[in-house]
């Protein structure tokens, strides 16, 4: 769980020498597993031996241990290299485990109150995916229910122990504040010991580019996790939900674009034409091909145009930073314009960039104390966010 990479406290970092390095070998070794290769030819060598710790840094910061693992072989990395990753994918499958298992718990518990749950992310999608529940790694819980539901889906994870930390959310969630709140966001996270668990309302801040909960209740899929049946988005919905979760977060994650790659490789070639009408289909898919060279993707974007020339080599500076650790030099206005124009530009929707506009303006978060948990009025938001502002106009100047 942390803040938005939109958000202006959480700005992507400063470039990092060592993700600068490891990148492109990233990117080539997804390319040899994604673009077939003939089976006589021989495994590709990179021109320098990699740095192996560094390397592994990178993998980790993709989260791509658990992919690369499987075609170690045809990499042509050195034996200490290929050591070190299959020592990291095992942490990355460990860290999986007791994912599953709160998972299970917790959508075991909302079935149990007559709560309609799909899971978003995290092991379903690794499923969609791969076939395997623990390929994505560890991670957060994400759960969507219908917004009327949001109450008391609340109320039961509180009974399992979670907690909604200070300074996140209205607590009142009946309130006017409250409400504002649950209109212009569309997750509440929620806490149990080191894991977080974000239960939703709406899959993305972005609402437009997926429908109402009931539409997607009713395409929902049905997967084993576990042996236990569990609901996620059908792979349509999937697909565009991992588009517009890779656009919302600048593309920064190799991983992401990996699992955009395999579900659009379950989508029918003729969807293309329809699904690239969406802005994060065609700019996500052409990151992804940039990243995979998957040659399905162009079914759902155009390589060749600004649009995705401009994607592409966002999305080479934001992967090659560490994500959302602190400010890109001292704040200033034009962080916020960025990030509202990028998140309206997700949508083809009026109602939606109010909703930016709104969440960006008027922070949910800033209704609540995070010191005591009170909520505040507006008076006391409008103080704090002014406090906030003048410390970052001292930082910068």
């Amino acid at each position: 769980m942390g803040l938005s990479p939109h958000h202006p406290a959480a700005r992507i970092s400063t470039r990092s020498p060592l993700l600068v390095a490891a990148r492109p070998r990233l990117v080539q070794a997804l390319q040899q597993i994604f673009c077939a290769p003939p089976a006589q030819a021989a495994p590709t060598q990179l021109s320098e031996a990699p740095d192996p710790a560094g390397l592994i840094q990178a993998i980790r910061r993709h989260r791509l241990a658990l992919i690369l693992l499987a075609s170690a072989p045809s990499l042509g990395w050195p034996a200490d290299t290929l050591a070190a990753l299959r020592q990291e994918a095992r942490q990355q499958q460990r860290s999986a485990l007791p994912l599953i298992a709160d998972t299970l718990e917790v959508v075991a518990a909302l079935e149990r109150s007559g709560l309609r749950t799909l899971l978003l992310k995290g092991p379903a999608l690794a499923l969609q995916t791969s076939g395997q529940p623990w390929s994505r790694g560890g991670g957060d819980i994400d759960v969507l229910v219908a917004p009327a539901d949001l109450p008391r889906a609340v109320a039961v994870l509180e009974g399992l122990g979670y907690a909604r930390p200070p300074g996140q959310f209205p607590r009142r969630l009946g309130s006017f504040w409250g409400r504002y709140s649950r209109w212009a966001c569309h997750e509440l996270p929620l806490k149990r010991g080191g894991r977080w668990l974000d239960l939703h309302w709406f899959p993305s801040s972005v609402r437009a580019p997926l429908p109402c909960f009931e539409a997607l209740w009713h395409e929902r899929q049905m997967l084993q996790l576990n042996r236990q049946p569990v609901a996620t988005l059908g792979l349509e919905h999937a697909f565009r939900h991992c588009c517009l979760h890779a656009a919302c977060d600048q593309w920064m994650e190799l991983r992401q674009l990996v699992d955009l790659t395999h579900l659009a490789a379950l989508l029918p070639a003729a969807s293309g034409a329809r699904l690239r009408q969406l802005s994060s289909v065609r700019q996500s898919c052409a990151a992804a091909h940039a990243a995979t060279g998957a040659s399905h993707l162009l079914a759902f974007s155009d390589p060749g145009s600004r649009e995705s020339r401009r994607v592409v080599a966002r999305a080479r500076w934001t992967q090659e930073r560490p994500p959302r650790l602190g400010a890109d030099g001292a704040w200033h206005p034009g962080h916020w314009l960025a990030a509202v124009g990028h998140m309206a530009s997700l949508s083809p929707s009026p109602l939606d960039w109010l909703r930016v506009v709104a969440r960006f303006s008027l922070l949910p978060a800033a209704f609540n104390d995070p010191l005591t948990g009170h909520d505040r009025g507006l008076a006391g938001m409008l103080q704090a966010r002014w406090r906030r502002l003048q410390e970052r106009l001292r930082e910068r100047f």
